[in-house]
């Protein structure tokens, strides 16, 4: 008795082990799943169209000192004919940098239709040769027009001289000003000579020992030249110790006036 009632129960235990109910919760979720897949397949070309708007706006960031929005934006207007995510962005990049004033810029895409531009202008301090600026870096740039920049001082050299004929612009500035001096224009020559201009006086500091030079200047500035600074046209450092002025008189009389110190160059 006792055994046959033990192989009953295991059979019906068996029975109800078999019987397993089905995971309604997961199939209801692949059902979900499986909807809001087809819907997305259905509305994912007006959906794409809604998200790739045209570009409504047009931000450009910018001191502006010579150049204007307008310009920008009209450069950048042929590639505004294609939607927020065709944007060429590359392209257009460097459209922007080789307008004349560009030192720097960056485009960026800001969803949902705007375009944002920021640049940086360069800052001349200087004209480099007669067609040509230079800015505050020491690069040389071609501006549209030099109309505008007859009045910065004028920078020459060889072609591959720019920024250090900048430097030594902004160290013989730097010593003159305490006297009052401005130079309007610094040379450099092929052989490496160099020469400033000082109003309507030229000074020629050769190649070697400028520092030196340009402080024997200052002092024979004050000592001899500053209460007769009209009258002179020349000065020549190119000497050991000394230096020859040359005075604006007719060129008998320079010869009798004209001012040397120290040995012969």
């Amino acid at each position: 008795m006792a055994g046959q009632t033990l192989r009953g129960a295991t059979r019906k235990q068996g029975n109800i082990k078999g019987k397993r109910q089905l995971p309604w919760n997961w199939v209801l979720a692949v059902v979900i799943f499986l909807i809001l897949l087809a819907g997305l397949v259905v509305a994912s070309p007006q959906l794409m169209s809604w998200m790739n708007r045209p570009i409504a706006r047009v931000e450009v960031h910018s001191e502006f000192k010579h150049l204007s929005q307008e310009e920008v934006v009209g450069v950048l207007y042929p590639f505004l004919q294609s939607r927020f995510f065709s944007l060429q962005l590359p392209a257009m990049q460097q459209a922007v940098l080789a307008m004349p004033w560009v030192k720097s810029a960056s485009v960026r895409r800001q969803w949902p239709d705007v375009l944002q531009v920021n640049l940086l202008e360069y800052q001349p301090i200087a004209r480099w040769g007669s067609s040509h600026l230079i800015s505050d870096d020491g690069r040389v740039f071609l501006p549209e027009s030099m109309a505008d920049f007859s009045a910065l001082p004028l920078l020459v050299g060889p072609d591959d001289s720019a920024e250090q004929v900048m430097q030594q612009y902004l160290s013989i500035s730097q010593l003159l000003r305490p006297v009052g001096l401005r130079p309007e224009s610094v040379m450099r020559s092929d052989s490496g000579s160099w020469r400033f201009t000082v109003g309507c006086v030229e000074v020629n500091m050769g190649r070697d020992r400028l520092m030196e030079r340009l402080q024997r200047f200052v002092r024979l500035y004050h000592a001899e030249l500053e209460s007769r600074w009209q009258l002179v046209k020349r000065v020549d450092l190119r000497y050991l110790n000394g230096a020859s002025v040359a005075w604006r008189t007719t060129p008998v009389e320079q010869e009798e006036v004209e001012y040397q110190a120290g040995s012969g160059p």
